[in-house]
């Protein structure tokens, strides 16, 4: 930590100099390196490393200030609740104060060795603390001011969803109640009230794949929730859902609440591939998750799109710096928590009708700086986190040191007028007594310009009884609100009214539609098939002849819309338009940061991946086309098996290669017989990493533990053999299960971060003890079978009759099928499906070379490799 004298006189020079050359100060370098902290932060901030906490502490991941400016943190594990107190910025003679709290509720669950059931969320509101962890919402209190918390109330029981449970709570923007948010894998509680018609559904017009590696399986909609609470906790509103795993919430100055959702990593190079990004979470807002490829499209109209689209990561805290002492250009910044990439970044907001987009910068980042939460104290500084599965864990804050930077504060306000309609049309949500008034209120507005406006209007109907609006869908005659209306419809009408809905859209005149009315129509034909359908021969046809002269579109998401359609109705023209396309079709590089991605291992990885990467338009197109019986040629055929065998050699998430199998594998089995017998030699089966070939460790055995295989490392890592390590990757069987540099298995996670994140001796119980900690998304099941004995392995799907379990993570291809009506109870398994101590049969230059290998991310130029 730089003294705050020095920087601000250093700050001042280069300041001075940058304008003696004509150009502004960031030119000059914006990012400075904190030598203390080995944080690299924007210039003028000054980053200070408070606490190292002790492994009998735990590791942290959830914070919050009480009224006396202390922090009241939490070990996601077993190790408890702590009081932290804070010195004073600049006062270097004061330590800080850390004290166990005792008597909080601890619910222990069982996750491979771990025991985990720490908190999850904290906040200080109403004379309380209140608490989120993954079984359950609490109350907790000192109730006789003896500043000791002695009443513990739970207030709900939640879910346990592991990682994807409840997680952080904040202030309603009217401070009168609380938003706990949550991830998908808990459900919202029963009971609650809901702001959405309760009508939630896959709503995919095609059938969904389920992730090859078993991920979310059996979850379904709404989703991940947000819920109101009363200060009581009496009453709970869920207010938006269709999210993966937020883990915080921010509500900027004009009282307008956003989230920050997670991405599925494994999906990376699939057109269902959506990236973590910031969400602004309006009344009722859906934003189409579901499991699988299921996952909504941004611009589906019976959802919601995102603010701005971050990238790949691991999201956790986030707060606006209205709360901080930062400089006015910070104070409407919305500031964002990485885990994966140690990075907090800022979103500067834009106006966008009664909704905002945004524009993501990084403000610093640091290698490890895995964050786990994040919040601005009384003081105005920033504190966050780090920690979180069991990873050594600290406590920073963050002070702006530099000169100061008054100026005009950013006002979000000329579209006030918009979001106070928006607001007012919201009013209606999940009440049914607005009756006429709310119908004659929010009706017009089904054709206003605004998205997020027609969609509180359309929300507003159908909080309302159907039997009082379902006419009014036949008698409106404006195209825009007809879709919406017709939208609203499928969601709540009976099939009888099928018919008279399609030919209702057909009168849309579609010439005259612009590409997000357009896209609309579409979608609206899509829910007519999946909630009202099936639809008749005659409307098949009707939908067909009106659509088919559309396609193709010259562009991309009409295209994959008007395919998706097109193939569901078996139009006998599909399979040749699509098939032309896939011809010309080009891969499309995700718009990640490039430059944020090369300071890290992991994105190293991706980057390469991305110079291999697939064409994920064209897997849309191949993924719509599996069950198409019309129209095929046999050169049709050729190309596509060919074309999907070539994209099992492209790069992409741990689910990537498993979801083309998938498509793959489902177009087989609609093939006729007659075509079947002429692509033979195209769908036979698809290799996998032959065990017998990989090379074996010279030896002799080392019988490694944790500790004799750690004591390996306590004189460094240098001068060691890239070519051995790589070898030894191979040898120990690392290179079937896990990718790195951008080849290797998918049933396990992509090492090129690893040592980001991770210690040695992290890296090593990784390794010996796998079932220590084990990820969610790594996680097996056991199946109790009611006939007795068990099953154990990752589930890859399960349907209404049927499930099937992957046991053997070499090669995820060999299912286990078993009749749901033979299972008794499906449960996680505390065993890892990784084998233990892989490098058993290593000698301790080889465990050496393994270890660098990992540590270098495959750079065989990295430090550990270079001779004294």
């Amino acid at each position: 930590m730089a003294t705050p004298k020095f920087l601000a006189v250093a700050l001042l020079l280069a300041d001075l100099a940058a304008r003696l050359v004509g150009q502004s100060a960031p030119a000059a370098g914006r990012f400075v390196l904190d030598a203390d902290t080995n944080i690299t932060l924007l210039r003028g901030f000054d980053a200070e490393l408070l606490y190292d906490v002790p492994a009998a502490e735990g590791s942290w991941v959830a914070m919050a200030f009480d009224p006396k400016g202390r922090l009241i943190v939490s070990d996601q594990d077993s190790q408890g609740v702590f009081r932290v107190t804070l010195p004073k910025a600049g006062d270097t003679a004061t330590k800080v104060g850390v004290e166990s709290l005792k008597g909080f509720p601890y619910e222990p669950i069982k996750w491979g060795k771990r025991t985990v059931g720490g908190a999850l969320g904290f906040l200080y509101a109403f004379d309380s603390l209140y608490m989120s962890t993954m079984t359950g919402f609490y109350r907790i209190r000192d109730t006789d001011g003896d500043d000791t918390y002695d009443e513990f109330t739970r207030i709900k029981p939640l879910e346990m969803g592991y990682e994807h449970s409840a997680h952080c709570i904040v202030l309603t923007e009217d401070q009168k109640g609380l938003y706990l948010v949550s991830g998908n894998h808990s459900r919202v509680p029963d009971g609650v009230r809901s702001l959405q018609p309760p009508v939630w559904d896959w709503d995919s017009l095609l059938p969904p794949l389920p992730d090859p590696q078993g991920h979310a399986v059996g979850v379904l909609a709404p989703g991940g929730w947000i819920c109101r609470i009363t200060p009581d906790g009496k009453d709970w509103t869920m207010v938006s859902s269709g999210y993966r795993n937020p883990v915080d919430l921010a509500i900027n100055r004009e009282g307008e609440l956003f989230t920050y959702d997670s991405d599925m990593e494994f999906d990376v190079g699939s057109p269902w591939y959506r990236p973590t990004r910031v969400n602004h979470v309006t009344s009722a807002s859906e934003f189409g998750w579901r499991a699988g490829s299921a996952k909504w499209p941004e611009y589906f109209a019976d959802g919601n799109g995102s603010v701005v689209d971050i990238g790949p990561g691991s999201p956790t805290g986030m707060s606006f710096g209205h709360h901080s002492n930062f400089p006015d250009l910070y104070q409407d910044k919305l500031f964002l928590c990485d885990w994966t990439f140690g990075t907090i970044y800022t979103v500067e907001l834009e106006e966008n009708g009664s909704s905002y987009t945004g524009t993501k910068q990084e403000f610093l980042t640091g290698t490890p700086l895995n964050v786990s939460a994040m919040r601005f104290g009384p003081d105005g500084h920033m504190y966050f986190l780090v920690g979180g599965r069991n990873t050594a864990s600290k406590l920073y804050r963050v002070r702006y040191v530099g000169p100061g930077q008054d100026g005009p504060k950013k006002s979000l306000v000329a579209n006030q007028p918009l979001r106070d309609l928006r607001r007012s049309l919201e009013a209606f949500h999940g009440r049914k007594d607005g009756g006429v008034a709310a119908l004659d209120t929010a009706w017009p507005f089904l054709s206003h310009a605004d998205r997020s406006i027609r969609y509180a209007a359309r929300l507003a109907i159908e909080s309302q009884d159907l039997a009082s609006w379902q006419d009014r869908v036949f008698a409106e005659t404006a195209p825009r609100a007809v879709v919406h209306a017709a939208i609203a419809l499928c969601r709540h009408g009976d099939k009888s009214l099928a018919g008279r809905v399609v030919a209702k859209l057909n009168r849309v005149p579609i010439a005259d539609l612009a590409r997000e009315d357009l896209l609309a129509l579409l979608r609206a034909y899509s829910l007519a098939s999946i909630r009202l359908g099936p639809l008749s021969p005659g409307d098949v046809a009707s939908v067909v002849a009106r659509l088919d002269p559309l396609y193709p579109a010259d562009d991309a998401a009409t295209d994959a819309e008007l395919c998706r359609l097109l193939s569901h109705l078996d139009a006998p023209s599909v399979v040749g338009k699509t098939i032309a396309l896939m011809q010309t079709t080009t891969a499309k590089a995700l718009d990640y940061d490039k430059a944020m991605l090369a300071r890290h291992q992991f994105g190293e990885a991706i980057l390469k991946a991305m110079a291999n990467t697939p064409n994920s338009q064209n897997i849309h197109y191949a993924y719509c086309l599996r069950r198409v019986q019309a129209g095929w040629t046999l050169d049709d055929r050729k190309y596509f098996f060919t074309w999907l065998n070539d994209s099992l050699q492209k790069n992409g998430g741990l689910s990537f290669a498993g979801y083309v199998r998938g498509i793959r594998q489902d177009a087989i089995e609609h093939l006729g017989a007659k075509d079947a017998a002429a692509v033979g030699w195209l769908v036979g089966d698809v290799a996998v990493t032959d065990l017998g070939k990989l090379p074996l460790p010279k030896g002799p055995p080392g019988a490694w533990t944790v500790d004799t295989a750690t004591k390996l490392f306590e004189t460094g890592l240098t001068a060691r053999n890239f070519e051995n390590g790589k070898q030894m990757f191979a040898a120990g069987r690392c290179v079937a299960c896990h990718r790195f540099q951008g080849s290797g298995g998918y049933s396990g996670p992509d090492l090129g971060s690893v040592a980001k994140r991770y210690s040695i001796r992290d890296i090593l119980v990784a390794i010996l003890e796998p079932s220590q900690s084990i990820s969610e998304q790594y996680q097996a099941s056991k199946v109790v079978l009611k006939e007795g004995g068990a099953l154990y392995g990752r589930i890859i799907y399960r349907k209404d009759k049927e499930l099937a379990l992957a046991a053997n993570p070499y090669d995820f291809s060999v299912l286990t099928k078993m009749p749901l009506d033979h299972v008794e109870t499906v449960e996680p398994s505390q065993v890892s499906l990784m084998p233990p101590a892989t490098i058993a049969l290593m000698n301790a230059d080889e465990v050496r070379d393994l270890i660098a290998y990992l540590v270098s991310g495959g750079d065989a130029k990295h430090a550990v490799f270079r001779k004294p």
